[in-house]
């Protein structure tokens, strides 16, 4: 335990700082006699002190002293936390080290937290590994949970886009949610017969781009035809469209809504009332229907010389200025006669 009077909180922060400015500390604080630039906290076990280090990507990272003999294994490690164990030479003897690392830099500073609160616990009278297997009890949602809980605003403008284009549909028929087949991996987000539908969001007031994911997104069906309907969204306080709102009422107006929570999930959303699906109500700021056919700009797999992506490429997305696309835009009838072909 340390023999500091002072109890050591809020330093883990500003230790990865002091350690990303290697080049203006002095010796004093970066000779750690380790292999690598570490530097001690205020403290101390039987073993050493624990110290605070930077992960080769430059990640926060803390090594914790280690009896040879301990084990380890009950620790669990997640997307926000990496957990090994780690060996150093320090005066010719090996010193073995729990070596904890955060991963993502959005997270350092609950990382921070969590450190601060291990050193507490040791300084307290814990043992290290009990200090740490208790903490990260404590934490674990908060850490290994944050980052899949953190939605991206894209994301929402998506979904609330085509629980839009849902709802339109289910007025019209409570059989219509059979007509959303993206969320189970058609390359188009609505398709009934020959009529199929892709649907994009924009949060930026008058942008015309939009971002394509892959060579068949605007590939239109041999045997139907292909629509593009991009909403420009604009995130308001107190704004009538969000998640939950628009989830809710497909689920009261469709035929089967145990079925289409299922989709709403294979969606991304598996919580329709979560905050993180919630931060953000909208409204349609515009909307333009276009139909796909020939001339229209696009890159699909049938432009390729060989009809097929070389081996080895994966992953394409580029993007489309829809500007440059006006001739191939439609009026409110051809809408409403597609909304009715999908509801067929």
């Amino acid at each position: 335990m340390s023999t500091e009077s002072d109890l050591p909180i809020g330093v883990a922060l500003d230790s990865w700082g002091l350690l990303r400015a290697g080049t203006h500390l002095s010796d004093v604080h970066l000779g750690s006699g380790l292999e690598i630039p570490t530097m001690p906290s205020r403290v101390y076990t039987h073993l050493g002190p624990v110290r605070f280090a930077i992960g080769q990507n430059g990640n926060a990272r803390v090594l914790i002293p280690l009896d040879k003999q301990e084990e380890t294994t009950s620790l669990r490690e997640g997307l926000a936390l990496s957990i090994s164990v780690s060996s150093f030479t320090l005066d010719g003897r090996v010193l073995h080290f729990l070596d904890l690392i955060c991963p993502s830099s959005d997270l350092e500073s609950v990382f921070g937290e969590v450190v601060d609160e291990m050193l507490s616990r040791i300084y307290n009278g814990s043992s290290c590994l009990d200090a740490v297997r208790s903490t990260l009890e404590d934490f674990r949602s908060l850490l290994l949970r944050r980052s899949s809980m953190e939605v991206d605003s894209r994301r929402i403008a998506s979904l609330v886009s085509e629980l839009i284009v849902l709802n339109r549909l289910l007025d019209r028929s409570s059989l219509a949610w059979k007509a959303w087949c993206g969320p189970t991996g058609n390359r188009h987000d609505f398709r009934m017969g020959g009529a199929s539908l892709e649907v994009k969001s924009s949060l930026r007031p008058g942008t015309s781009v939009i971002t394509i994911n892959g060579l068949e997104q605007l590939e239109v069906p041999s045997d139907g035809s292909l629509h593009l309907l991009q909403f420009a969204l604009e995130s308001v306080q107190g704004g009538p469209l969000n998640v939950s709102d628009l989830a809710h009422r497909a689920l009261s107006l469709a035929s089967e809504p145990i079925k289409l929570s299922k989709l709403i999930a294979a969606a991304g959303c598996t919580d329709i009332d979560a905050e993180e699906w919630n931060l953000l109500r909208f409204r349609i700021e515009s909307e333009s229907l276009y139909q796909v056919r020939l001339g229209f700009p696009r890159l699909v797999v049938s432009m390729l010389q060989s009809r097929a992506v070389p081996h080895g490429i994966h992953g394409i997305t580029y993007e489309v200025d829809l500007s440059v696309a006006q001739q191939f835009l439609c009026d409110k009838t051809a809408l409403a006669e597609l909304e009715k072909e999908l509801c067929s």
